[in-house]
């Protein structure tokens, strides 16, 4: 059976221990972590993820690549992939798999992390990190003011979109034809059959399909 969609939840305070005992810091997780590793920090610990499948990979590929090439034709901003931390704080540190930050808040991003939310992030579920985020990163990017997140899972063919609003998720519901058009992108949207094969279709023959045949 497909997994249920995440449902709107109340904002919450950030997880954040009262005591510092046994946590790690964001300045020691970064001399923890080789910047090849795929791992969050959150709350204070230190999760690692299993090596992507080809399934995995293939989908954080295309979905990077298909914005990458939107936001730069459009000059929106800057999209970024994996193993790149986002710090929202001292004790949280998690690394989306796909992050996007819009032109005009450029500033953020440091030079060893991105120093604060992003307009945009992007997990591509896998068996191990389903539960994280759906989760605790679900609760943790809307309390931390992040504008729109994507849940993207290949292994049902499903993408959940949400808008903040007001520290609260709010599904963006697909229009007549399935698509989920995004707030932070504009004119962009996704549909959730470009999933359904082995292989996603190409980036070119997708941006064609958003542009309305103009490639960029």
């Amino acid at each position: 059976m497909p997994y249920t969609i995440t449902k709107t939840r109340k904002k919450q305070p950030p997880k954040e221990s009262t005591t510092n005992e046994g946590l790690v810091t964001y300045k020691e997780y970064y001399e923890i972590i080789d910047e090849r590793e795929k791992a969050d920090l959150l709350d204070g610990k230190i999760i690692r993820d299993s090596p992507a499948i080809p399934r995995h990979a293939h989908v954080v590929t295309r979905i990077t690549t298909l914005i990458g090439n939107y936001a730069e034709k459009f000059n929106l901003g800057e999209v970024i992939g994996a193993t790149t931390t986002v710090r929202l704080s001292a004790y949280q540190g998690p690394e989306p798999d796909i992050l996007f930050i819009s032109r005009n808040r450029l500033g953020i991003m440091a030079d060893r992390y991105v120093d604060g939310p992003p307009d945009l992030c992007v997990e591509v579920i896998s068996r191990s990190s389903r539960k994280r985020d759906r989760g605790r990163k679900f609760v943790l990017y809307a309390d931390h003011g992040v504008r729109e997140y994507w849940i993207i899972d290949p292994l049902y063919n499903t993408i959940d979109c949400y808008e903040n609003r007001g520290g609260e998720w709010i599904p963006i519901q697909p229009d007549d034809d399935g698509r989920l058009h995004s707030k932070v992108l504009p004119d962009f949207w996704l549909h959730p059959r470009w999933l359904g094969k082995t292989l996603m279709p190409p980036v070119s023959d997708i941006l064609d399909e958003i542009l309305g045949g103009q490639r960029p």
